[in-house]
């Protein structure tokens, strides 16, 4: 498919993210604004102080509303795959990342779930997200901090699991190296309605959310170019939707909005396992 943004599917390939602004219309900001308070009033407190550093992260199958169906399928942002030469992508995963007034930042990770096949060493289109900021964001509450090319080149920070770390994950200990400001990392503040793409293996965080507002994003996980993936990598996508009975059911329920971007193999190749962090072979 011709790229007709071909400066952002630049920046994407050799940064790992790139940004459209305002791609989704005010109506749709306020609709979804609406629909995350919901989801987020649906949790217990055990569930915000498991995750503080993120505030909270629920996974849209866990509560689901027809807004976020809507949004998955919304064909702005699906325009957005278009101009990046991507014309039939496949959506996995979505989850409402919201930060309360006040709150720690974002430890530093990245969420790239192929590290034991060798596509996740080359620049062969993955596994991105879409992140959809629902209010501004700055420095002072919460904004996007990432390290481009960390997605094609090991940094220090690839070395930490930081989710196996209950101190990270419940922010208390904020001077773990997951907190820290290092170098080569760069602010992205945006505008409500605009939209992040970025690499699944970018290594990325958040600013603490200084403010007395709450600060919410949308972050959807596509395979933009499914079809080019090897059978084994469409294995584990397919097996790791079926696995969930709560995915699983969603999907049922929606399959007749969905249709055309659930992502299917029925092969027989053996899924590849689950790898969540780089080999020895990334450098």
């Amino acid at each position: 498919m011709p790229i007709a943004a071909k400066e952002k599917r630049d920046q994407l390939m050799r940064d790992g993210f790139c940004i459209f602004e305002n791609v989704l219309a005010p109506e749709m900001v306020a609709k979804l604004n609406t629909m995350s308070e919901w989801m987020i009033a649906q949790q217990d407190e055990e569930h915000f102080e498991q995750h503080r550093s993120q505030g909270c992260i629920i996974p849209y199958w866990t509560c689901p509303h027809p807004s976020f169906t809507e949004l998955l399928i919304d064909p702005e942002a699906m325009a957005v795959f278009a101009e990046l030469g991507f014309d039939v992508p496949k959506f996995w995963s979505g989850f409402v990342i919201s930060k309360p007034p006040h709150s720690p930042p974002l430890y530093w990770h990245q969420d790239g779930v192929l590290w034991k096949h060798p596509i996740s060493y080359t620049n062969q289109p993955q596994q991105y997200f879409l992140m959809y900021y629902l209010v501004d964001t700055n420095i002072h509450n919460g904004c996007l901090r990432l390290i481009p090319g960390s997605h094609l080149k090991r940094h220090p920070l690839h070395d930490m699991r930081p989710r196996d770390d209950d101190t990270v994950t419940r922010a208390t200990d904020m001077d773990h190296l997951a907190f820290q400001q290092v170098e080569g990392e760069v602010n992205v503040p945006v505008r409500a309605g605009d939209i992040v793409v970025g690499d699944s293996r970018l290594l990325h965080s958040a600013r603490a959310n200084q403010t007395d507002q709450r600060r919410t994003v949308l972050t959807i996980w596509y395979w933009p170019a499914y079809d080019d993936l090897p059978d084994e990598v469409k294995a584990l996508i397919r097996d790791h939707i079926t696995s969930r009975s709560e995915w699983a059911d969603w999907v049922e329920q929606t399959r007749h909005i969905t249709k055309s971007f659930l992502p299917v193999y029925e092969g027989k190749a053996k899924a590849v396992p689950w790898g969540t962090f780089p080999g020895e072979d990334f450098q």
